[in-house]
């Protein structure tokens, strides 16, 4: 028989191998379009280029970081599908880097599915609520996980839609406009890999305070 602990590892085994995978894929799609816009570079499809490096990157921290705070046993199968579905979305945005208006299209689709995937996410951390009662840190580090996840939910999804909606609107009546949208999207990107980078970090820490010493 299994204890608790050898299935709470296999799941976050699971969870940590699935996501590395599937962002794996898409970077090597990411990879596979830079070939080729690289060889007739244009400046939007370059600024695309690192955008879509930097998404990638800012995915799978955010990823990492549900997985360090919340996957424990049982093991959620939906969970697992939108991931599948992330990395579909992202090969066919990369896919789309000399087509502008296409790019923003697509990540519209993808800002809607993330809104989906953190709604669902978000019902597993309230599942999870009992194991967070233990003492005042663990109730600190599940206000933290709340907040973020509510955060990211209600703020930069909605936000990620309405700028690429807007982008996919303007670049079809002026075109000219693509660059000014392309540096501005890579912007916000960036800007969400550092708020994610301060989160995990300070996330680890309150991970860390939960521990029991060994001796």
């Amino acid at each position: 028989m299994f204890s608790r602990q050898q299935l709470d590892q296999l799941v976050l085994d699971v969870e940590f191998v699935l996501l590395s995978v599937v962002q794996g894929v898409a970077l090597s799609g990411l990879g596979i379009e830079a070939i080729q816009v690289l060889r007739h570079p244009s400046p939007s499809a370059c600024v695309f280029l690192v955008s879509g490096l930097v998404f990638v990157l800012a995915f799978w921290a955010g990823a990492m970081l549900h997985a360090v705070s919340i996957v424990r046993w049982p093991m959620d199968l939906p969970h697992y599908f939108f991931y599948f579905v992330v990395g579909l979305l992202e090969m066919i945005t990369f896919a789309q880097m000399e087509h502008p208006r296409a790019w923003f299209g697509w990540s519209c689709v993808f800002f809607v599915l993330g809104v989906g995937l953190y709604a669902y996410d978000l019902l597993l951390i309230h599942e999870r609520r009992k194991t967070f009662e233990g003492d005042d840190d663990t109730r600190r580090l599940y206000a933290h996980i709340v907040k973020r996840q509510r955060f990211e939910m209600r703020v930069v999804m909605p936000a990620g839609f309405l700028f690429s909606l807007s982008a996919w609107w303007m670049i079809g009546q002026r075109p000219g406009l693509t660059l000014a949208f392309a540096v501005a999207q890579l912007a916000f990107s960036i800007a969400l890999l550092a708020t994610l980078l301060r989160s995990f970090a300070e996330r680890i820490r309150m991970i860390t305070a939960c521990t029991e010493p060994d001796y």
